[in-house]
């Protein structure tokens, strides 16, 4: 056994090298290279990210040899995972003989290293996909545009995609009685900075021994790709276990929808997965999201939701939300120029009672995510030199702390909202004082404009909130300046009030967008 699993410098060598052969048969996507903190980086795109859609990100094809390395599935295989390689590695040891074959640590895709059909990486079509139509976790690199915007129909359908243009939602995504109430796109919260790109559906409370409620598609199509969550790196969320899905739901090559936080797949969807697959979501190993190309008719049961939201995305190429000034900056999260509202596509009888669960009673009812305005201070920046969205995961305070918004409350848009990465070394979320001055106002000739941070007064789903004395008042000053091309100087003063602050210090950072 000593022999077999060896020092783990000697392992990492052989695991750049194999993710560098795997790597070269990729078309990548140069224009904004990934980071990661310190530690050996997976060869293209991060794993951390999120899902590669509504919240995610793609990479290329890794051996397992990395991914088991790799055991937060970060896309770094950092200092600690480095003194656990070989106890990682003897995960990787299938039929329990003590060594490593290639075949265990490589586990080639259907077609060998070249990829589908023996035609590389870059192949798109169907061949070599496996009898359940799945190709295992084969990377297609994202396909760019000129103006930063993504070929969805390649990176998430493998170039597969059937038709174009939108389609009626004749079933809902939860049945009605299961649902409590709906939450719109736009909320800030934590480290969720910018305008969230997803809504919630909220089922209704689970009894005891209650079963899971059932989650469905709403429309006929095809999953084209699944992803296994078992752990979040990356997050504010309180920590706790993970075993969560995620699907993209193809509806034609132009139209997707986009559902998180199942808590399991429909059987009838899971038996379509190949042995090693299934192996792996069982087992609860982190991994890369696979491709698959499942149909699914309209209400069919795709999986199961209970004990927190189903998060839903409806995404239509064919739309470009105009208050994303600077698509290439969210880097493979550009997919949220695309956004849409969900509603628009739900007819009668179906939409009224679904309109009654939602929280949100002003246009448009599933909220709104793109705010920039050329010129003006409203919308998303991001601190100069930082990467854009998602930031820099190399910050151990996470990749927020370069992120800023000034935008509108999710569920009552009349109220301000401030949210802010870096507050004190924290992710917050203010109210501004007197409700102005109104960002989608604010332009250079304005000069410096300064805001007094207070709680909101509404909670996410709209109800007044009694605040305790302690959460009164004044928490900080803002001071905000638009320069020209789309630059913006920003400081915060944690605690202080307008009195106390009366201009710039060393401590003012620029943005961008």
């Amino acid at each position: 056994m000593a022999e077999a699993f060896m020092k783990p410098t000697v392992i990492l060598a052989m695991t750049m090298g194999l993710a560098v052969s795997a790597r070269t048969v990729v078309a990548q996507d140069t224009e904004r290279p990934e980071r990661g903190r310190e530690g050996v980086t997976a060869p293209s795109g991060g794993a951390g990210s999120r899902w590669g859609g509504p919240g995610g990100g793609q990479q290329p094809w890794l051996p397992p040899l990395w991914t088991a390395l790799d055991a937060n599935g970060d896309g770094v295989i950092d200092a600690d995972e480095i003194a656990r390689a070989p106890e990682s590695l003897k995960k990787l040891d299938r039929n329990r003989d003590g060594r490593l074959t290639m075949d265990e640590a490589m586990s080639p895709r259907p077609g060998g290293m070249r990829g589908p059909g023996g035609q590389g990486f870059e192949a798109g079509g169907p061949q070599g996909q496996r009898p359940d139509g799945s190709r295992g976790n084969e990377r297609f690199a994202p396909t760019t545009r000129a103006d930063g915007t993504l070929d969805l129909a390649m990176l998430w359908s493998q170039g597969r995609a059937v038709g174009t243009g939108p389609v009626r939602f004749s079933h809902p995504p939860m049945r009605l009685e299961d649902i409590e109430r709906i939450t719109p796109y736009g909320l800030m919260v934590g480290g969720h900075v910018c305008p969230i790109d997803h809504g919630y559906f909220y089922p209704r409370p689970l009894t005891p021994g209650q079963p899971h409620f059932d989650v469905m598609s709403p429309a006929d199509g095809h999953i084209v790709m699944i992803s296994h969550r078992t752990q979040l790196t990356g997050s504010t969320e309180q920590q706790r276990d993970y075993d969560d899905y995620a699907l993209h739901i193809e509806h034609s090559a132009t139209f997707y929808t986009f559902y998180d936080l199942l808590t399991q797949l429909d059987p009838a969807i899971a038996q379509q997965l190949d042995d090693a697959t299934r192996d792996r979501f069982a087992r609860r190993q982190m991994g890369p999201p696979i491709h698959v190309r499942i149909p699914v008719k309209a209400g069919q049961v795709v999986g199961k939701v209970g004990g927190r939201s189903l998060d839903i995305a409806v995404i239509n190429t064919e739309v470009k939300l105009p208050g994303f000034l600077t698509p290439r900056l969210y880097g493979h999260y550009a997919w949220r120029v695309h956004v849409v509202d969900p509603f628009d596509y739900f007819d009668e009888p179906l939409r009224s009672p679904l309109l009654k669960l939602n929280t949100r009673k002003v246009d448009p009812p599933f909220g709104k995510i793109d705010y920039d305005i050329d010129g003006r201070l409203v919308g998303n920046w991001f601190r100069e030199g930082s990467g854009g969205y998602p930031g820099d995961g190399r910050d151990p305070r996470g990749y927020w702390m370069g992120h800023l918004a000034f935008a509108y409350h999710h569920v009552e848009p009349s109220v301000v909202i401030v949210s802010v990465g870096d507050f004190g070394g924290q992710p917050r979320q203010f109210a501004v004082k007197g409700n102005g001055p109104d960002p989608a106002k604010v332009s250079a000739k304005d000069g410096i404009v300064k805001y007094e941070l207070v709680y909101a007064p509404v909670n996410s789903s709209g109800e007044p909130i009694e605040l305790p004395p302690h959460m009164r008042g004044v928490q900080g000053v803002l001071l905000a300046q638009v320069l020209e091309n789309r630059k913006l100087t920003m400081e915060v003063f944690p605690g202080k009030t307008a009195a106390a602050v009366t201009g710039f210090t060393t401590g003012a950072e620029t943005y961008e967008r």
